[in-house]
């Protein structure tokens, strides 16, 4: 039993002529009538009444019929994938990604993922940063992209810098911190900070908090939404507070070091082979970073 044999015999029962077939599929009606005899004679049973140039599918052929078509449909998805691995696509991807950009950003991006490498199954999962490069390690997940450490000592994988993200120590407008026009580090301490949470092999721990009096939560959108509250201040992603800040809404402490530049990028296994779906999804962040920052 042969594809192109499936192939001939599907296409024939729907047009209704052995000949019709033969001119869709670029073949001599010889070919296509020969490879369905084949068929037949493979399976043992008769699948076409022949009735001068028009054919019918018997009650056999028609029973097979479906059948047949989702041969033809899983041949087809075999050659894709197949295809797709020839040209450096990955035929599957595990992702893993912080929220220090905009969930619509993320959401344009799988669309575009799904519209651009078809065959290829995704997988994306959101934690904070600091767990990133031990799941890339443990072969957790393909890749990562997220805000990379300060200090950048990824000493067991490759990292790639994509572009810079300013963060910023804020509160809501209302807190007290806001209306300093002067904040020192003793008065950060005075009041609760809202950090980022992550988990590692000694359990559940804050990133870095200033002050002993803190919340740590597991995503940046979290630290955003408890400012937004009146929780505490805290340092976020500008990008996920712009709109806040130009409503008035949140208000940058005026501190010394309340804004910096962070560096955004990509980490990978050492010895990683990067395919299409990675070189192309880069680009991206890449350019949208640039534009954000300009």
């Amino acid at each position: 039993m042969k594809v192109s044999q499936i192939e001939m015999f599907i296409h024939t029962s729907q047009c209704g002529s052995i000949a019709e077939a033969a001119r869709k599929l670029d073949k001599s009606r010889t070919t296509v009538s020969a490879a369905i005899s084949a068929f037949e004679d493979e399976l043992g049973v008769s699948l076409l009444k022949r009735s001068g140039n028009t054919v019918q599918l018997t009650d056999i052929g028609e029973a097979i019929a479906n059948d047949c078509e989702r041969l033809l449909m899983i041949a087809d998805e075999i050659k894709s994938k197949c295809q797709h691995h020839n040209d450096g696509v990955e035929s599957a991807l595990r992702i893993a990604r912080d929220d220090a950009l905009p969930e619509s950003l993320w959401r344009k991006l799988v669309q575009q993922l799904n519209e651009k490498f078809p065959g290829t199954s995704i997988s994306i999962y959101v934690a904070p940063p600091p767990e990133l490069e031990e799941m890339v390690q443990q072969n957790i997940i393909d890749v990562a992209y997220c805000l990379l450490p300060p200090d950048q000592q990824l000493t067991h994988s490759n990292h790639l810098e994509l572009g810079q993200i300013r963060m910023m120590s804020v509160a809501h407008k209302d807190h007290p911190l806001s209306r300093l026009r002067k904040v020192l580090s003793t008065d950060l301490a005075l009041y609760t900070e809202v950090v980022l949470a992550y988990i590692d092999e000694n359990g559940l721990k804050p990133v870095n908090p200033h002050t002993s009096k803190f919340i740590a939560l597991p995503f940046f959108e979290h630290l955003r939404d408890a400012v937004l509250d009146g929780t505490g201040w805290s340092y976020v992603p500008a990008l996920l507070i712009n709109q806040y800040l130009r409503k008035g809404t949140i208000k940058v402490l005026k501190h010394n070091k309340a804004m910096n530049w962070q560096t955004y990028g990509e980490i990978s296994p050492v010895e990683s082979r990067r395919g299409e779906i990675l070189q192309w999804l880069s680009e991206q962040l890449e350019e949208y970073l640039l534009k954000a920052n300009h």
